[in-house]
């Protein structure tokens, strides 16, 4: 086991204006901000931070804690029990409360507490032989549909990773030449995202049979390049 180096992670306080900032700026004056104490606007508001977000190219980088706001479905489900990912943490969070819609904005603010302590106990890194990124590239297990037609899931990858949670679940990221990618949803062990697991998919599923796996001991993971959810 390797021992990485530790990143201190820069308090919120002190970052530039992201959602999670704004969720905090929410929770302290719910009314100025959705204009009632109800669950449903803060979805619609959250989307709509999100959208313009994308619009303005606003890129996510450095370290990967607290988690990207998307992993709000898979927590929702993995902390309420729910099994549904598809429904989203809203739905789920108001099937929990009963269609309540203010218990429901509370209960969404004491689960996002819990969501911004997520962290990492430890993690995999194998890089990726020439066998690995041809499977990948003949796009005969799967491929990426854009404007121009179909491409390789991954351009230009490099490595893969697999991170244990402090909750009971795991995470696969896919590093390219010039991005971060990782999977958006969790996984339930380490053999399953290192594996061959059809949804989601784990590492096996896009670059065939791996092994050179290495463990890291660290509680953080920090990369200089733009880090996507895919």
């Amino acid at each position: 086991m390797k021992v990485a180096e530790y990143q201190i992670p820069i308090p919120w306080e002190e970052e530039k204006p992201c959602l999670h900032r704004m969720i905090r700026q929410i929770q302290t004056r719910p009314g100025a901000y959705l204009g009632s104490k109800a669950i449903t606007p803060l979805f619609h508001f959250l989307n709509g931070y999100q959208a313009a977000e994308r619009a303005l190219g606003v890129c996510w980088r450095g370290n990967l804690f607290p988690l990207d706001f998307q992993f709000m479905h898979s927590f929702s489900d993995l902390r309420l029990g729910t099994k549904c990912a598809c429904a989203g943490w809203c739905r789920n969070i108001l099937t929990a409360c009963h269609d309540d819609e203010e218990k429901a904005l509370a209960l969404f603010f004491e689960l996002y507490r819990e969501f911004t302590q997520v962290g990492m106990k430890r993690y995999w890194k194998a890089g990726l032989a020439k066998e690995n990124i041809e499977q990948n590239d003949s796009m005969e297990h799967g491929y990426a549909m854009k404007g121009h037609g179909p491409e390789p899931v991954y351009m230009e990858p490099i490595a893969v990773y697999v991170l244990e949670l402090t909750i009971p679940a795991y995470l696969l990221l896919v590093e390219t030449t010039a991005e971060v990618y990782t999977e958006s949803l969790f996984f339930s062990s380490a053999q399953e995202a290192k594996g061959k697991k059809a949804i989601p998919r784990g590492a096996e599923g896009y670059f065939g049979k791996i092994d050179t796996w290495e463990e890291f001991a660290t509680e953080s993971l920090w990369f200089d390049k733009v880090i996507r959810v895919h």
